[in-house]
């Protein structure tokens, strides 16, 4: 990747653009700010899915279980299992492959029963089909007249075990589990209604999907078409970045096991495993968030200098970074919407929004289907890039500029790539009936997908929330004023699985037939209740702009109807919401002003030369053995030569003292039997001069990652506002 390519996290080149989009105050004290390269491969940044219970989603088992399988992590707390759990083997004769049970599934069970019954369906599900036919296949619990917590163990037996064990309820209260033979089961069948597997079947398919460097949605469809499906019918809980190593939980109807592993390998970038049969799919929004794990290599204080040795630019780095980390962790930040929300064209989706809601369809088309002549006409000449990515996009110019100038509306059609899905729509609505549909610039907005539809009004909303946020921090700091607003008392967030949520884990856009029906409602704080001390910063809300919602009764409410009537931002009335197409009647939202960790952080420093270096295993890598004695990631150096990278623990320069002596030590003994080798053998390898930060962090579903490195990186406003600090610590 060369230079121009790289994505430089660099908040200080970015300040402008982020101001633009309301993104201007930090909360975090921070000695210097700091730059760092991110993503100069895409495995630097990490993202596996967090479950609604709180367990982190990793790939353990690619196919069927013959391709590999992952080895946990030493230092993994999430997903810790108890090694000295297994059955013991004097029962039965062991079967040939032991399937051991997380142990935090294991402590359900003895919670809602007893040791003893947990132990026995442990045993049950590993050895109740061995080749003992003397031992009944059975497993007893005491007697429980609980009758809520009987249905919760049902339920808990039927999940932990993958309805292999059959659990019934006497007349006494007490449960009986059974062994369900694959073959008792019912066969399941393939989408012609041939024999598929012997084993019972649920009528959705979860499965784990691993990415590198590909889109979630574009991976869906690359499976769907494969399967012979529809898209639609791949459910999952939320979309991750394109360039990163991702793993999510997802869901496909009516599919077998052998069908989708046999996927594996015929596509690119994609891995499936860890199969599960269930009767609900996964739906956007049922997760609790994701798990980060992000290196930016080439990082850099502001000031230093070239007399300052490695060791003393890492030490500089750590005592710089883990303080604000740490004050991050316990005050939190802002919970600014990220730049990917507002998009990467020249013309935002924020504006788009704001034209769609100012019922200016036609400037909305246009700037949809916005291009860059120079690159067009190279397209049109014949001059592609041969990267895909590259390639896609100059056909987008292409395309658009083909129909915008009238060349050739029917090659436009043909030519656009089907990932610019907005751009798809428009231009088959508007070339499908000739000059009758050319000018139905409202109806082409209507046949982009619903998704993207709501992208558009979201982030038009974001774009105010944002401003709105930064207005409210300006004028009022980590203080709690009268007229704030807080989540009104005996209110509740519905569960994930209640909520319809966008691809960023926000609720979708739709009105609802009843204004009783709003998921949340919110109340302004008087003067005695701001005062009290009962609520702090961290119960603030916002609202997203919306018919469903009520404004801060203070300055900040007035900022709303202020900024939006501006004529840049649409002359747009907050309190009237509705529009006459229904889809575009936005009820609104609220969300926390203040962002928090969802566990502790970690951060690690190294030094290291190759940019190609990887510095954190993936859940590919742990499952293809790439985990050994350290990583031993992609190098392009000869390391019989120069030696693996090390990993420096940054205590004062005296880790990399001792890594020093330890090379020296073993040059000297390796050469001592010869004395010529000895003399020109000796010389210490180069010490690496490039520093990298790992940060791993937990953020809920609906934070942005971006704003969380803004926020511990830092940028000009360090220098321009140093009042920041002091209202962080107030």
């Amino acid at each position: 990747m060369s230079d121009k390519d790289k994505e430089h996290f660099n908040a200080r080149a970015g300040s402008s653009y982020a101001a633009s989009i309301g993104i201007t105050h930090r909360t975090t004290p921070l000695k210097c700010s700091w730059t760092g390269d991110m993503r100069v491969r895409f495995s630097d940044f990490q993202v596996n899915e967090i479950n609604t219970d709180g367990t982190v989603i990793h790939l353990r088992t690619i196919g069927l279980g013959n391709e590999g399988t992952l080895k946990q992590p030493q230092n993994s707390e999430s997903n810790a299992r108890n090694e000295d759990s297994s059955t013991p083997q004097d029962e039965k004769p062991q079967p040939e492959q032991t399937i051991e049970v997380p142990q935090e599934d294991v402590k359900v069970l003895e919670d809602l029963s007893t040791a003893q019954f947990a132990q026995d369906l442990v045993k049950l599900f590993n050895y109740g089909n061995g080749p003992s036919s003397n031992d009944t296949n059975t497993a007893t619990s005491p007697v429980i007249d609980d009758k809520p917590k009987r249905a919760q163990l049902h339920q808990e037996v039927r999940r932990i075990f993958k309805s292999r064990l059959e659990t019934t309820t006497g007349h006494d209260g007490v449960i009986v589990a059974n062994y369900v033979s694959p073959r008792k089961g019912k066969k399941s069948r393939g989408r012609r209604g041939q024999p598929g597997d012997d084993e019972p079947m649920g009528d959705y398919l979860h499965f784990t999907l691993y990415k590198d460097n590909r889109d979630t949605m574009d991976a869906a469809n690359q499976i769907a078409r494969l399967l012979r499906v529809k898209p639609q019918i791949i459910g999952y809980a939320g979309t991750k970045d394109r360039r990163a190593s991702t793993t999510q939980r997802c869901s496909v109807r009516h599919q077998r096991k052998r069908a989708l592993a046999g996927l594996n390998g015929k596509l690119w970038g994609i891995s499936t495993g860890d199969y599960e049969y269930q009767e609900q799919p996964i739906h956007l929004g049922q997760l609790l968030g994701n798990e980060f794990v992000i290196t930016l290599k080439n990082c850099k204080m502001a000031g230093e200098t070239a007399a300052q040795s490695p060791s003393e630019r890492l030490a500089s780095m750590k005592n710089n970074v883990e303080p604000a980390l740490k004050h991050m962790s316990s005050h939190g930040w802002i919970n600014y919407f990220g730049h990917q929300r507002f998009g990467t064209h020249d013309v935002g989706t924020h504006q788009v929004g704001k034209l769609i809601l100012g019922d200016d369809f036609e400037a909305a088309v246009n700037a949809l289907l916005q291009y860059d002549p120079e690159i067009a006409a190279k397209a049109e000449a014949g001059q592609v890039p041969d990267e895909p990515s590259k390639k896609d996009d100059a056909l987008r110019h292409l395309a658009c500029m083909l129909f915008q100038t009238g060349k050739d509306l029917n090659r436009a059609v043909k030519v656009i790539p089907r990932r610019f899905a907005a751009e798809s729509c428009i231009l088959r609505h508007l070339t499908r009936m000739g000059k009758n549909s050319a000018r139905d610039f409202a109806g082409a907005i209507t046949h982009i997908t619903r998704g993207l539809r709501s992208m558009y009004l979201h982030a038009y909303q974001s774009h105010v929330w944002n401003h709105a946020a930064s207005q409210r921090y300006a004028l009022h700091g980590n203080k709690v004023a009268k007229g704030d607003l807080v989540i009104s008392d005996g209110e509740t967030q519905p569960a994930a699985a209640e909520r319809e949520r966008d691809q960023d884990g926000d609720e979708v856009i739709n009105p609802v037939e009843d204004e009783e029906d709003a998921p949340l409602r919110a109340r302004a704080l008087t003067e005695e209740e701001a005062a009290s001390g009962k609520y702090t910063i961290y119960d603030i809300v916002l609202p997203s702009p919306g018919y469903d919602v009520i404004y801060p009764d203070n300055e900040i409410g007035q900022f709303y109807q202020e900024f939006m009537g501006r004529e840049e931002n649409g002359s747009l009335d907050p309190h009237k919401m509705r529009r006459l197409r229904r889809e575009f009647s936005l009820p609104g939202r609220y969300r926390k002003l203040m962002q928090r960790f969802l566990v502790e952080p970690t951060v690690e420093f190294k030094l290291y030369e190759d940019d190609t270096e990887q510095m954190h295993p993936t859940d590919l890598d742990l499952i293809n053995g790439a985990k050994k004695n350290g990583i031993q990631g992609k190098r392009k150096r000869d390391e019989d030569d120069r030696g693996p990278a090390k990993k420096i623990k940054a205590d004062d320069g005296e880790g990399q003292a001792e890594a020093k002596m330890e090379t020296a030590n073993s040059k000297q003994d390796a050469t001592s039997s010869n004395g010529a080798e000895a003399n020109t053998e000796t010389e210490l390898p180069a010490e690496p001069t490039k520093i990298a930060v790992v940060v791993k962090f937990q953020l809920a579903s609906s934070a942005y990652a971006t704003v969380t490195l803004r926020e511990l990186m830092g940028d000009r406003l360090d220098e321009a506002t140093p009042s920041d600090e002091g209202v962080s610590n107030s």
